[in-house]
């Protein structure tokens, strides 16, 4: 493309139309043997699981990338790690840095963390404050305002067809449902992911919010990379407590696993709840809202899974923490973190040699135990028929 055409005066650089980057898969006929490998139109009485490729392909992971990770609303932060104009919270999702801050009418705002003169990440910190109100590339200097507008760029005297008042970050949408802030990364524009946040509010409405889970306080977060594909994190918070008696004997014995229920809400929400003793005296509720948010709420505490994919065959979980301040001790946080690491370590373990298992030749898929895993065949499903539908849209 030539980019330069003559001008009486001089030569004028012209940037030409870009899109947004697309998935493009590598091996088409491989993509579309995988997508008829399985379908959601069996009950899961008679439903074999999810086939192997479906947590080793490159493709599958570069398609759930787009119509996954780039369609629904993903959990960022808590409200109360936001309290007052300058205060931000970074992270990513897969190559999509972002920013959530607060500007100076305490109104929260979404960027994406790339400064826009050569794609910079412009705070590092996962959590801070920006003490002169600025977020300053650290690269070159440009400087934007809390709004993510262009406000000071040095040395463009020559700089032609550039106007600063039309620079700014480019924008994500977020929402706020009880404590949380969510975010979607909406890589097709669409102005309608607003109306799509039904899951998450049942979720917030029938199952958390008379735990009074708002008024509990952030403690900290520890992230555990894991060898294995995100969907088999997501899997085994989805078994319906099958697999408990058996990797989590010490949770176990807090439990009365006898009463325990999962019930699918929504085909984007599931919640498996019983009541619990010691540490999680009282109702005990696990509560996932899809693509890769689990909630545990019990006692006087919570803790969240955030899977954030890697690639094919790794991810990385985000523990983050909460208690309530007015019954929670330093000691009581500490047995906390310390059980919880302990699960989590199981977990871990299980998660990893599932993945070993998944690359066998002895395996390719398996059955649902219908009473506990409907979670699971609900999660796999509603993945498959948002798989299934951005290909038929958007490469078929």
């Amino acid at each position: 493309m030539n980019l330069f055409r003559p001008s009486t005066s001089s030569l004028l650089f012209y940037v030409p139309f870009r899109r947004l980057k697309t998935y493009s898969p590598l091996n088409k006929t491989h993509i579309e043997q995988v997508l008829q490998s399985w379908t959601s139109e069996i009950p899961v009485e008679r439903a074999l699981t999810l086939p192997s490729s479906f947590y080793t392909s490159r493709d599958v992971f570069e398609l759930e990338r787009h119509a996954i990770f780039g369609q629904n609303w993903l959990f960022t932060g808590h409200k109360n790690q936001l309290k007052k104009p300058g205060d931000y919270i970074t992270g990513r999702f897969l190559s999509e840095p972002y920013i959530i801050n607060v500007d100076k009418s305490s109104t929260l705002r979404g960027h994406y963390n790339v400064c826009c003169h050569h794609g910079m990440r412009l705070l590092k910190d996962d959590q801070g404050h920006l003490e002169t109100n600025e977020i300053i590339c650290p690269y070159h200097g440009w400087t934007y305002d809390l709004n993510g507008r262009l406000r000071k760029a040095l040395r463009l005297k020559t700089i032609e067809q550039f106007k600063a008042s039309k620079i700014r970050l480019k924008p994500i949408s977020i929402q706020t449902i009880g404590p949380f802030i969510y975010l979607n990364l909406n890589f097709l524009n669409n102005d309608n992911i607003e109306n799509d946040l039904s899951h998450i509010n049942i979720i917030h409405d029938k199952y958390l919010t008379s735990t009074n889970y708002e008024q509990l306080e952030f403690i900290t977060r520890k992230s555990y990379p894991i060898k294995c594909n995100w969907k088999i994190f997501v899997d085994n918070f989805l078994d319906g407590g099958y697999h408990v008696p058996y990797a989590h004997k010490k949770l176990n014995s807090i439990l009365n696993m006898d009463e325990y229920k999962v019930i699918v809400e929504h085909p984007k929400a599931s919640v498996q709840y019983c009541t619990g003793a010691s540490r999680a005296e009282g109702n005990v509720n696990y509560s996932y809202i899809y693509p890769n948010l689990m909630i545990n709420r019990y006692g006087s505490s919570m803790d969240l899974n955030i899977v954030v994919p890697v690639d094919e065959r790794n991810c990385i979980v985000h523990m983050d923490y909460y208690y309530c301040p007015k019954t929670t001790t330093k000691q009581d946080q500490e047995i906390l973190l310390k059980d919880s690491d302990s699960v989590q370590q199981e977990d871990i373990y299980l998660c990893e040699n599932v993945q070993l298992g998944l690359e066998s030749q002895a395996y390719d898929s398996g059955r649902y135990v219908p009473t506990v895993e409907h979670t699971m065949y609900s999660f796999h499903s509603t993945l498959f028929n948002e798989l299934q539908k951005y290909y038929d849209n958007h490469i078929k």
